[in-house]
């Protein structure tokens, strides 16, 4: 299944979980656990092998659960 709603991402829009890892700064287990939250965002791609999710998605849920992520402040 796939959220594939909307024009397609431009590229280096696409983020997989190694990119949300980095961005949270925790263990690829924790990130893998985020990524699967009912409030998480939907991922633009999603099959057994590949997750990938739009930058400006998970972006706007950080800036809703984590507002301090950008470092501003």
């Amino acid at each position: 299944m796939s959220s594939t709603d909307g024009p397609p991402p431009e590229p280096g829009e696409l983020l997989d979980i190694a990119d949300i890892r980095e961005i949270l700064a925790v263990s690829k287990t924790r990130a893998y656990v985020i990524s699967r939250d009912r409030n998480f965002p939907d991922p633009w791609i999603d099959h057994p092998r590949v997750r990938l999710w739009r930058r400006r998605d998970v972006e706007a849920w950080l800036d809703t659960h984590r507002p301090d992520w950008r470092g501003e402040g």
